[in-house]
């Protein structure tokens, strides 16, 4: 962990542009194992106080080049759903410091709010709308090809299947008979992705990890969500960020904030590239499901087999 002038200066420039004031103390400070997350990044957070009198803290993280660009570019088109953010490495390829914004203690998502959702769905909007049709400005983020799909419904995914049912006698009785539709299921998935990466109108900058209401990264801050951790950022169809954690009618919302912006598609289209991409968090998220369900959970893993199932029929 290191504290010392870099750690300031980036405390300086960041207070700079959220107009703070001057730093008068800093100091590190506590931090809960699970705020941390389960990247195995470096990260701490700070406390500083300012010659106004105001208090405020950091959260220090060394991220790839990737996600410090990622949030660089967010912070200057001047989102209000995603922390602010500065690191002055634009380089270095491998993990350097960022500094972001503190956005205290996570509150649960409400369930069932109208409000919510929609608010929800405007903070997407924002990011992918600013961002479609970009790439060109953003040659450090690394687009969904063929490889990278392939990838998803192998090593990520059916890979780790296959070795749970060769290794674990308990697993491959209840899963094996499903392993040659799964492997199916993931060519056409594959392939159905490459065609939608095809429709250049539809590509953004995607955060590619939103999960469900449950999940950590749509941060709930006084009912205003905010959008964290983009190390699993990539140039694809916006569609990958929003059914995981928006149902389709839900979805819709989004759809018509997207329109309001100038980017029009029809509803048919958009549910159809909806439904295709609805596999998505059956795939992602089937090693950690594999995992939980060898610790005596399968809630997880039948999730992710069930969005595969229904969205293959």
């Amino acid at each position: 962990m290191y504290t010392g002038k870099k750690i300031y200066f980036l405390v300086e420039r960041l207070s700079q542009i959220l107009g703070l004031g001057k730093i008068i103390d800093i100091r590190e400070a506590s931090m809960g194992s699970y705020e941390k997350g389960f990247s195995g990044a470096e990260i701490f957070r700070i406390e500083c106080l300012f010659e106004n009198g105001r208090k405020d803290s950091f959260i220090c993280k060394k991220a790839d080049l990737k996600e410090r660009m990622v949030m660089r570019r967010l912070t200057a088109q001047g989102h209000r759903c995603t922390p602010a953010a500065y690191s002055d490495d634009c380089s270095s390829l491998g993990p350097e410091w960022m500094l972001l914004q503190d956005l205290g203690k996570r509150v649960p998502a409400p369930q069932s709010s109208p409000v919510w959702m929609r608010n929800v769905a405007s903070a997407f909007a924002e990011i992918h709308g600013n961002n479609i049709g970009c790439a060109n400005e953003m040659p450090w983020l690394p687009h969904a090809d063929a490889g990278y799909w392939n990838k998803i419904v192998t090593q990520i995914s059916v890979s780790h299947f296959e070795k749970a049912v060769c290794e674990d006698a308990d697993f491959a009785r209840q899963f094996e008979a499903i392993l040659p539709k799964l492997q199916t299921a993931g060519k056409k998935f594959a392939e159905d992705m490459v065609s939608l990466c095809a429709e250049s109108e539809w590509m953004t900058l995607t955060h590619g990890d939103v999960q469900d209401m449950n999940g950590s990264h749509v941060y709930n801050v006084h009912e205003h969500p905010y959008i964290i951790d983009f190390g699993f950022s990539r140039y694809a169809p916006f569609y990958i960020d929003l059914v995981d954690y928006f149902s389709l009618k839900n979805a819709l919302l989004y759809q018509n904030i997207l329109e309001a912006k100038g980017f029009r598609i029809s509803q048919k289209d958009f549910e159809e590239r909806f439904r295709i991409a609805s596999k998505y968090p059956g795939f992602i998220y089937m090693f950690p499901g594999i995992m939980q369900w060898k610790r005596g959970s399968g809630k997880r893993l039948m999730n992710c087999l069930k969005k595969i199932r229904e969205c293959s029929d």
